[in-house]
């Protein structure tokens, strides 16, 4: 029962700019959430004034992403550095 995992052009676009070190392992990170988004395995907090978003973080990045478990969706909505991905 895995989840559809969807990017956001601009997310996306971050992690095609990254080396290709951290890049794979995001993906790898992201392969995992979608297997089970409820993962010990990952560093995952709720994000705080939001009704549906998460942080997961890899190292010194993080990916913003929404679940929508009735549809086994997952949105990637931003992924950055710390200091970058929480600025809108």
């Amino acid at each position: 029962m895995n989840y559809e995992v969807k990017f956001y052009k601009d997310a996306l676009k971050n992690i095609q700019r990254l080396d290709k070190i951290s890049r794979n392992r995001i993906l790898d990170h992201i392969k995992i959430l979608s297997e089970n988004p409820k993962s010990d395995e990952l560093d995952i907090k709720k994000m705080q004034g939001t009704e549906n978003q998460f942080r997961l973080r890899v190292g010194p990045y993080r990916v913003v992403y929404s679940i929508f478990n009735d549809k086994l969706l997952i949105i990637v909505i931003r992924v950055g550095s710390r200091g970058d991905v929480y600025k809108k």
